[in-house]
């Protein structure tokens, strides 16, 4: 069997399991910013305190998050014009990789900014004061609100058209009646996830 052909199988599986179950989970968990600063750093100590999170993030996280990225980049490099493809199709197919080389410098900054950063400076375990000091500073507030903004929505529209392209590589949705249902599904989801993100957000804005 082709080996590229499997890879790609596996990086659209990784896409949706477990990468994009983490993130559902990740912004779930960022509900909480509206609960105060107590239970926010009570509901994410409590998964870092685990001693199983360091191998979780390592074994169902990162690892398929690296491959998913790395192979992702190698796609948009060889990405072409499909002539097949009608107008909107050929808009998401683009943005498609565009949006997965966004997220991916997101995620290195979102890293560095939420964990790296808070240890080096010995802060680690006040996230909601973290997020909330970045936010409201007068000289980087607005890029950072500017660039989690830009992440949330790349991340979001990312994961719920790949949804719809993850459906159609594995034979889920064959026919233009099912692969429409799926773009349909898509879009709930990207607006469900974009909602709640930008709400959470809102906590402290």
């Amino acid at each position: 069997m082709d080996t590229h052909f499997i890879y790609r199988r596996i990086h659209s599986l990784t896409g949706i399991i477990p990468v994009g179950i983490f993130l559902i989970y990740h912004l779930y968990i960022q509900l909480y910013l509206h609960s105060g600063a107590e239970v926010y750093n009570e509901e994410v100590n409590s998964f870092y305190d685990s001693p199983l999170a360091l191998w979780i993030l390592v074994l169902v996280v990162y690892i398929p998050l690296i491959f998913h990225s790395v192979f992702g980049a190698l796609i948009t490099f060889e990405a072409q014009v499909q002539p097949s493809y009608h107008y909107f199709a050929h808009l998401l197919y683009w943005l498609q990789r565009l949006s997965g080389i966004g997220v991916l410098f997101f995620i290195i900054a979102h890293v560095w900014n939420a964990q790296l950063g808070p240890l080096v400076a010995d802060t680690w375990g006040t996230h909601w004061e973290h997020l909330a000091e970045g936010f409201s500073d007068p000289e980087t507030g607005l890029v950072t609100k500017t660039v989690y903004v830009l992440g949330i929505l790349g991340a979001t529209f990312h994961f719920a058209n790949g949804i719809n392209t993850f459906s159609i590589t594995w034979g889920v949705a064959l026919t233009p009646k099912s692969q429409q249902r799926m773009r349909v599904i898509s879009i709930i989801t990207f607006l469900v996830l974009t909602i709640s993100a930008l709400y959470a957000l809102a906590a402290i804005w």
